[in-house]
């Protein structure tokens, strides 16, 4: 049986809020330095988000440094 693969620099387990972040900040530093980097976003879930408590107050002070724009 032969198997499909790809190969990236980052493997991110994890498509929540921490994980996103993660992957968007390393790219924004890659793009920074005009380095070419590839990322991969791993979700167990159906969709991204699948696993996060409803309901939960987040502080938004780190996306806004994240993205000041």
């Amino acid at each position: 049986m032969e198997r499909e693969s790809m190969e990236f620099d980052v493997v991110i387990v994890g498509a929540g809020p921490a994980g996103l972040s993660t992957a968007c900040r390393l790219m924004q530093l890659a793009n920074e330095k005009e380095q070419e980097l590839t990322v991969c976003v791993v979700e167990k879930g159906s969709e991204v988000g699948a696993h996060i408590l409803s309901g939960a107050v987040v502080e938004p002070r780190a996306l806004n440094e994240l993205f000041p724009d």
